[in-house]
């Protein structure tokens, strides 16, 4: 697993051991990345459900401003933390454990522009995930959200503020494309 594009193409990124933690593939963060755009460029970026940290890091090389990654399970923040040492982006990103529903209810300073969620396939909570992400505080207006997932997972209904804008499939994985719409 490495770094695709950017300031830090090429860098070898660590994976945990196991099943456990499904990175996302390389061919994935390609198809991501290529839709996103120019959009990275300068974005707060939030990396829930983080992993490895692949997305929040692939953004950083990229020109992302800033990440948070989030992730609850302690050795794999200390996986997410030598990752960025690896890619010199330790001073861009912030690695915080906690549940990712506790740190998206508390208050923050800024909202992010762009978000990735890639929980476990077979999580079932994505639209009381949703209904926090929608939050002024946490997603700015015309934001991005990324929901990585399963094809077998159902898109969320369209509702007033998350709006689908695209959607692409890479074999098993979907990637699904929110936009927040602006407040009047």
């Amino acid at each position: 697993m490495r770094v695709i594009a950017g300031l830090r193409k090429g860098h070898n990124l660590f994976a945990p051991p196991g099943l456990e933690v499904r990175p996302t593939s390389d061919r994935v963060r390609t198809v991501l990345f290529d839709i996103l755009g120019e959009f990275v460029n300068e974005a707060r970026v939030l990396d829930l459900f983080a992993g490895a940290g692949t997305l929040g890091i692939e953004a950083l090389s990229r020109g992302a401003q800033s990440a948070d990654f989030i992730e609850n399970h302690r050795p794999h923040t200390q996986l997410i933390q030598e990752n960025l040492r690896r890619t010199h982006l330790e001073h861009h990103g912030q690695v915080i454990l906690a549940d990712a529903f506790v740190f998206l209810a508390q208050p923050r300073a800024a909202p992010y522009q762009l978000l990735f969620a890639d929980p476990p396939y077979r999580f079932d909570l994505i639209e009381k995930l949703c209904a926090l992400i929608e939050s002024p505080e946490v997603l700015n207006d015309n934001g991005v959200f990324v929901w990585e997932t399963s094809t077998r997972s159902a898109t969320l209904p369209s509702g007033n503020v998350l709006a689908l804008i695209k959607e692409r499939s890479i074999g098993e994985t979907v990637l699904r494309f929110y936009q927040k719409r602006q407040r009047e």
